[in-house]
Parts: structure tokens; sequence; C-alpha cells
């Protein structure tokens, strides 16, 4: 009897799809068997690119006279950890009772590729199908998705665009590396088109910080009175005219505005002193009383970025140990596949959504109110087909059977009260805003008052109220009981912090000038991907550019070197490398059919890039840093002119695992 071959992308996704399909099971060397399939898996990559010396041993040793290196076609080999089951999947897929293969493999270029090469290597010519589902592998949806199978034609595009990927970074990864490493007399440098780019903003900001000047300025601020109750204002320059209510603001942040250019900032001492003296004590009257009510709409859905800046802020976690978090989740089945961009559902999901409602609610996971949650498609902040990608939003799936740890718990609850407050009603507040004039000076006060706690009422409302005194009415006659003149600084800029480099990975059009590419990139890309993010962070660590001070990265000298010597090379562009995701994007979605094209360009770009690395006239003199720990002095054995270096160990190295 002809069987299936589903090829998943590790052993614990086997075992769910086993569990879905049923019908006993028998677990063998590297596969499970029943009558109707064979399931096997990979441990994420099997496959890896193979280096240059593999294409010509000459280039074991690194010279700039051997660059660029540009394979004339790339080749494949099997990572050598995992070449026994490799063997068992070519001998499973040659079996003469199997008639077609299943990719089951994570649903995204990267899991599209780890089966796409395998397959390749393997020499498959048995028909080809796609399992593919956002939602947790349940034996429901297992059940359910293996009657939906799809031709794998269908994903061909997404293939090329891994395909894509992979050459590009290798072709920039692997010159760029050895030209810089070389020029630096075989102090090892990693350059890669993301890890480059990060590291760049870190520099970048490091250098900001350290350029800083601060300013002092002043506020005036006053204690008004009006019989036994009292409230603060604080002076602003702005034409009486002018003087309007400020909206809501969305994280409830009471702070005033302290900068240079706010309107109540005051550079001289003496003009600040000159007016706290002329009001202090004198009567006031309230010239304006304007209130409104403001809504606050809950958050989006959380995608894989969004949840790791969530988990930052609130728990200090790095973006990578939330991912790894998420993933556990997921292998659990309590979360839908973690590694997605999309904050949307389909709204085709509404009656899944109201089933994982009900669920929560007679779990008792959280504390909500069912009867508040509106589920319904027209609902576009939730269901929205538009702004859907190749996964759904991350949301709950089921609720835990078995403990969880503490990690997995915070998560998870996260994960749910962003859920079910997506289906609450709007916060509103009423806020607000007092004009008091004295001696012709302005000042102004400003109150917000929870009114309906709304979707807040999951996270515990606001912590608190700022609330006027209910007695003072406009026209009323005040006392200014004291005023003073309050001194300020401006603030440099922070660190970047997880939260805040993932919100610019996700968002680059942030720290691009060009208003054209701004408004491309808003809509269109970022630097990496989801699945990527967090590892370029650890990567960035792990080579020494930066360090984390408490929840801060920091940039060491050698991190800080290498931006200075590529500075104004794209590698070290946050723009270009979210540029070259929008290109992988186009040729994912067949809106640019020529892969050749894009590698031409990249191609182009690392002939320009050796060139330049030639001429460069700096060299790395490694130094003590206590915050880099590089420590040991440096001698090189590389310094005689044309010497080639031959490098201890791999520079630019394929783990085979997948991110």
């Amino acid at each position: 009897m002809p069987k299936q071959l589903i090829l998943c992308e590790k052993p614990s996704v086997g075992i769910d799809f086993a569990k879905g399909l049923g019908g006993n099971f028998v677990r063998k060397d590297g596969f499970l068997e029943n009558s109707n399939y064979i399931i096997t898996w990979a441990h994420g990559h099997l496959c890896e690119l193979k280096t240059p010396e593999e294409y010509n041993p000459e280039l074991k040793q690194w010279s700039l006279e051997t660059l660029p290196i540009f394979p004339e076609r790339f080749e494949y080999k099997i990572i050598k950890e995992s070449a026994k089951q490799f063997k068992i999947i070519k001998e499973l897929i040659h079996k003469q009772d199997i008639s077609s293969v299943v990719i089951a493999t994570d649903c995204g270029r990267e899991g599209e590729l780890i089966a796409r090469l395998i397959l390749l290597l393997a020499g498959n010519k048995k028909p080809l199908y796609r399992f593919w589902t956002s939602e947790a592998l349940t034996p429901e949806v297992v059940q359910r998705e293996i009657r939906n199978l799809k031709p794998a034609k269908e994903f061909d595009r997404l293939y090329q665009s891994a395909l894509a990927r992979q050459w590009a970074d290798w072709l920039v990864g692997i010159n760029a590396t050895r030209a810089v490493t070389i020029k630096n007399r075989g102090e090892l440098f990693s350059v890669g088109r993301v890890q480059t780019a990060v590291l760049s903003l870190i520099v970048n900001r490091e250098k900001e910080i350290k350029e800083f000047k601060p300013q002092t300025f002043y506020n005036v601020v006053a204690e008004f009175e009006k019989g036994k109750d009292s409230y603060k204002g604080i002076y602003f320059r702005v034409k009486k005219e002018e003087v309007e209510v400020d909206e809501v603001e969305q994280e409830g942040d009471e702070k005033q505005e302290e900068s240079i250019n706010s309107k109540y900032a005051i550079l001289k001492k003496e003009e600040a002193e000159k007016i706290a003296g002329e009001v202090s004590g004198k009567k006031g009257v309230i010239k304006s009383i304007q209130s409104k009510i403001s809504s606050e709409k809950p958050p989006l859905l959380f995608s894989l970025t969004t949840l790791q800046q969530e988990a930052n802020k609130k728990f200090g976690y790095s973006a990578d140990k939330t991912l790894n978090i998420a993933q556990s989740l997921y292998e659990k089945h309590l979360i839908s596949y973690p590694r997605t961009e999309s904050q949307h559902l389909d709204p085709g999901y509404v009656a899944e959504v109201k089933k994982i409602v009900t669920l929560l609610s007679q779990a008792n996971v959280i504390s909500f109110d069912i009867k508040k949650c509106n589920i319904n498609a027209g609902n576009k902040r939730v269901f929205d087909l538009s702004k859907l990608t190749d996964h759904h939003a991350l949301i709950p799936q089921q609720t835990p059977k078995s403990a969880l740890t503490e990690d997995e718990k915070k998560i998870y609850e996260l994960i749910c009260k962003r859920f079910i407050s997506a289906f609450y009603p709007d916060c509103k507040y009423k806020n607000t805003t007092v004009i008091t004039e004295v001696a012709g000076y302005l000042f102004e006060t400003k109150g917000k008052q929870l009114v309906d706690a709304g979707w807040r009422e999951i996270y515990g409302g606001l912590t608190q109220d700022i609330i006027l005194p209910a007695t003072i009415l406009e026209k009323d006659t005040v006392n200014t009981k004291k005023a003073e003149a309050v001194q300020k600084q401006t603030q440099p800029p922070p660190r970047y912090t997880d939260a805040s480099l993932l919100n610019i990975m996700a968002n680059a059009h942030k720290v691009v000038q060009n208003p054209e590419l701004k408004k491309i990139l808003k809509e269109n890309a970022g630097i990496g991907t989801p699945a990527t993010r967090a590892q370029i962070l650890k990567v960035l660590q792990d080579r020494k550019y930066v360090y984390k001070q408490e929840k801060q990265f920091v940039p060491t000298e050698k991190g800080i070197f290498l931006i200075e010597m590529l500075k104004g090379e794209k590698v070290a562009s946050p723009e270009y490398t979210a540029v070259w995701e929008q290109e992988l994007e186009k040729i994912a979605k067949g809106e640019s059919k020529d892969v050749g094209v894009f590698l031409n360009s990249i191609k182009q770009y690392v002939v320009n890039f050796i060139e330049t690395t030639k001429k460069a006239n700096t060299v790395w003199e490694k130094k003590d840093n206590s915050s880099g720990k590089f420590t040991k002095s440096y001698t090189s054995k590389y310094q005689k002119a044309g010497k080639p270096y031959k490098p201890k160990t791999k520079v630019y190295k394929k783990t085979g695992k997948k991110y």
C-alpha cells in the first residue's frame, strides 16, 4: 500500500503529527511509521553552503588578491553532525512504497529552505506537497490541514527568496569578512549585512551620547490655593488664543515635557527667577477650564517582535530568551506559531477565536469578563486580511495541562492578556486643562481621570489618576501660595535595549532620512526578520562587538573601530539591509521574478567594497578595554606585506541551526 512521507523540521513536530494522524505509529531509527504515513524530520538545517576552500583549495589561504570570491554555481554539503539523519531521509524518499512527499517544516522562508535543500540533495523525484498552518499542531489542526495540502510549487517563490537571501549573505559575509580581517593584519572581523547594520545603530548612538552637551534651562512652577484646595501649574509661553487641551498620552505618562525647545523652558535663570518673584504671593484668575473625554483603543495583537519588546520592558528578558520561551510554548501547543511579523487575524478565524476566548474564560488563566469581549469580523484592528503575512498574529491556542516554568507562565499570561484586551472596549479618560493667569503670566495644569478602564481593566487599570480640585471654576480668583524657578538639564539619548533595538529593526523607516524610501520602508521592510532578530543581537555579543550593561547595549572598542572603518558603506547601513529585505520579499511574492538581477547587484557591491577596503588607511590595534574584555596584547605575525593570512578558526560558518 502506498504511503506519504512527511518531512518535519524537528523530532518534536514529528511526534505531534503522529498524535494527530493516529493509527499506531511505530518508532524506528529517525522516523515513525504506520500503514499510511512515514514521518521523518530534520534537526534544523541538515545542509550548508560549501566554504571557499571547498570550491578551490587555494582559497584556504586568505589573501586580498583572491577576492572577490564568486562561485560559478553555489554548491551544498551535508553538515557532518547531520549525516546520519540525512541518509535516513534519503533512503525513505526512495522507498518504492512512498508515493509522495509532504513538506511540513516551519511555515516561512527558512523552513522552506531547510526542506527544499534536503530534497534537492536527496534527489527527490516524487510528487511534492506543502503542509501550511500558523496554528499550534493539535490533533484537530493536523487532521484538518493534512486534508488541505497544497502543491509545493505554490511555494517556489518563497524558496527562491530563501536561496537569494542565503547566497547574497554568503557573498557579502565571506568577501567582506576576509577583506576586513586581512586588512587588519589577521585580527578576525566578522562582517554581515544585518549584524553590521545593527552594530552601526549601537555605535552611532554611543557617539551621540559621548558628544552630547547638556543644556541648562528652567521651569517656573507655581502652587495655587482656593480655600482648602490647591493645585500646581507650570509657566508656559503661548498666545492665549492658542491654548488647547492636549490629547491623552498613549502610555499614561504624566511627566511634563522637559526639553530646551519646550514651551515651558526658560533659558536664562534670571528671567525664570524674575517671573517666580513677580507671581509669588499674588492673586490669580482661572482663565479657562477645558475638559473632554478621550478614547484609547486596545493594543494590537502580538507579533514576535512586539512580544519580545514587551517582555524586555516588563521582565528584562533578552530577545533570544523570549523567542526560546515562546518556541517552548508553541511546542506544547499553548500558542500559535511564534515567528510571525503579523499583528492581525483572518476574518474567517472569528469562530475559532470565540472558542479560544471561551476556553480561557473557563480555565481562569487570567481574570476577565467574557461578556465584555466583542468578537466580530468588523473589528479591523484584529481581523484584517490585507495585513496578514505568512502567519497570523501570535495568540493563545490552548490552556496548560501541566505546570509551566515561571518564565513560561509570564510569557503565556502576557500573550493571553494582549489577546483578550484586543476584544475589550476602548479605555476612556477625562482630560482637563486649567489655565491660570497671574500678573500677566500664564500657567498650565493638566488633570487626567479614568472614566472607563475598558481594555486596561485586563492590566489593572491606570496606576494613578491626576485629579484636579472639583471646587475650582472658570473666573475664580486663586492665591499663588509660592512659585519657584526649577533648574533642568537636557538629557542625552538613551542607549539601546533589546526592546528599543527590536523596535528599530522592525521599523527601519525610523532611521531613514530619504522621504521616498522612508515611505516605502514604512510599508514593506525592516532589518532582519522576526525569526532572526534575536539571534543577531546574540551574535553581536558573542563576537565581542557589544556587551550588556544591565539592559543596555554598549559597543566595545572593536565594535566602534569596525563601524568607523566601514563609515559610508552600505553593509553598515540599516537603510541598505532594509531595502535588501524588501527585495527578498518581492521575490517571495512574485513581484520580482529575476533572482539573478538581485544577485548581480550584490556582486557589484562586493567588488566595490573590496576596492574601498584595500585603500583604507586604518588598521586595528588591540587595546585594553575593561568593557570589551580585549586585554591580551596584540602582536601580528602577518605584518610582512603580501603574506597571506590563514585563519585558525572558521570565520564564516553556518551552524546548521535555524532561527
